[in-house]
């Protein structure tokens, strides 16, 4: 079973267990407040008539489906009254999905959901290694007194500087579908690159973004293994469309894949594919930009400084610190 045929049917198997779910809480109050019972007949009674009444267009239709209208609005009342009068929400006679917007079908009319996509990016990719980083890594959980508040070469400090770059992150993710802004974050290891990386990819999943996080040489991996799997030409496509359209794409480590032909090639198809679909990307690197200047083609180096926002991280090791802490 492939990966959407699989996803198919955990939508199927959430809108059966809905289902029952609905129909238990059903049975036990038809059985406590009978009058509930008697309320949803008639209402289905009146959608049968409402039915009949436009079919039929008779001379005076209009009025009638206007008076079974408001029987509807009446019975629909006096339910919600009765429920909450007994302690219950309104909605607890209806069903419940886990995606309001698609009711659990994956599909908004011929649009695939954003739950659909990130479902599929989580099977393809078994990205979500990522869930258990960002479960700690987060905006909630960055602590700024990590760096450092001294001077450093004539710059402002550590402290400073990761405050502006936190901000910035955090209105990045919060204003995403205002602007067309792209990320670099350059510095070297241990830094909070990554966390924030991961806090970004936090925030755009919960408002329900699609969202991919590989690092550059599993990109590579990824690319070579779909595009020379021609037994599984199908998931490839899927795989690597998810790629190229995905709400945000983050490329982390980017410097340290293997330096090849085939790697370059597939650097520069990725940016360019993106930046030309205006589709947004965050770039971390250890690299400094004298060294992605030597390390990648002048048509890559162009992308990446003409098209991304760069920040530098410096300081001191952030996990090393953390470590003498702990």
């Amino acid at each position: 079973m492939n990966n959407i045929q699989a996803i198919m049917k955990e939508y199927e198997e959430a809108r059966e267990k809905s289902k029952r779910e609905l129909e238990s809480r059903k049975e036990e109050l038809y059985a406590k407040l009978p009058r509930l019972k008697e309320i949803d007949d008639e209402m289905i009674n009146l959608s049968i008539s409402i039915t009949k009444a436009v079919l039929n267009n008779t001379g005076d239709h209009e009025k009638l489906v206007e008076d079974l209208h408001k029987k509807q609005t009446d019975l629909k009342v006096e339910k919600a009254e009765i429920l909450t009068a007994n302690e219950y929400p309104k909605d607890y006679l209806q069903i419940k999905y886990n995606c309001k917007k698609c009711k659990d079908t994956g599909y908004v009319g011929l649009e695939r959901c954003n739950c659909l996509t990130q479902k599929l990016i989580a099977h393809q990719y078994k990205q979500f290694k990522l869930s258990h980083r960002i479960a700690q890594e987060n905006f909630d959980n960055f602590n700024i007194n990590y760096y450092s508040d001294e001077l450093m070469d004539n710059r402002v400090s550590p402290r400073e500087n990761m405050k502006e770059i936190y901000f910035e992150c955090i209105k990045y993710a919060q204003e995403f579908d205002n602007h067309g802004k792209n990320l670099l974050f350059i510095g070297r290891p241990g830094l909070g690159k990554t966390f924030l990386c991961n806090s970004i990819a936090k925030s755009l999943l919960d408002a329900g973004k699609s969202v991919i996080y590989q690092s550059s040489p599993d990109l590579i991996d990824l690319v070579r293994k779909f595009k020379f799997d021609f037994d599984n030409e199908e998931a490839g496509d899927e795989a690597l469309k998810d790629v190229y359209e995905c709400d945000l794409l983050i490329i982390d480590d980017l410097g340290t894949e293997l330096n090849t032909q085939f790697s370059g090639l597939v650097i520069y198809n990725m940016l360019n594919k993106r930046l030309t679909d205006n589709k947004k990307m965050i770039i971390s690197t250890n690299l400094d930009v004298d060294e992605i200047m030597k390390a990648y083609s002048e048509r890559i180096s162009s992308r990446i400084f003409g098209n991304f926002d760069m920040f530098e991280f410096y300081g001191e090791d952030i996990r090393l610190k953390m470590h003498d802490i702990i």
